[in-house]
């Protein structure tokens, strides 16, 4: 089982917990006599905890879209650790580093078990304009419209061969940046 679905089953595991807990001081409550009717519309209620709770859908999950583990990603591509590594350290791949000291590697960088072609190439001229590769992520896979009005991703103009052309709007938009 990779971590991902591990991940995915202590969260369900834990959502089942919290719920079963609530179910249970709400019984309790009731039985001591109080009136959970007098709370509110039960949906008031829900989004008031959850409103409390502090939890909030992070935004780069919808920008950066799936992401590999480092061993998802090794295997994927067939290499090791330290090849992994460097290819990150020579900005051939996109590594992305979580406050919560989680590293992720977007899935939108790979193609067919391999780097999208001319990632290497535009990765060091976005680091020259800003030193953030949640900002290169964007860049990579936020759609934009075409002079056609077809929305296409820079790593999808990567993966079909438009090297040269992402790497001169790289290179105006890092110019940009830098300034």
């Amino acid at each position: 089982m990779s971590s991902d679905q591990d991940g995915h089953q202590r969260e369900n595991a834990a959502t089942d917990e919290l719920l079963e807990a609530i179910r249970a001081r709400l019984e309790r409550l009731i039985r001591d006599g109080a009136k959970v009717s007098a709370l509110g519309s039960p949906d008031t209620v829900a989004a008031d905890i959850v409103a409390r709770l502090g939890l909030v859908k992070n935004p780069w999950a919808d920008i950066v879209g799936p992401c590999y583990s480092s061993g998802g990603l090794q295997k994927e591509l067939g290499v090791g650790r330290a090849a992994l590594s460097k290819a990150v350290r020579k900005r051939r791949a996109l590594r992305l580093d979580t406050s919560d000291q989680r590293t992720l590697y977007p899935a939108f960088q790979v193609r067919n078990g391999a780097l999208v072609p001319g990632l290497s190439e535009v990765l060091p001229i976005l680091g020259a304009g800003v030193d953030d590769p949640w900002t290169w992520a964007q860049w990579l896979n936020t759609p934009l419209r075409g002079g056609d009005g077809v929305e296409r991703r820079h790593i999808d103009r990567l993966a079909a061969g438009e090297v040269a052309g992402v790497v001169a709007a790289a290179r105006r938009d890092a110019a940009s940046w830098g300034s």
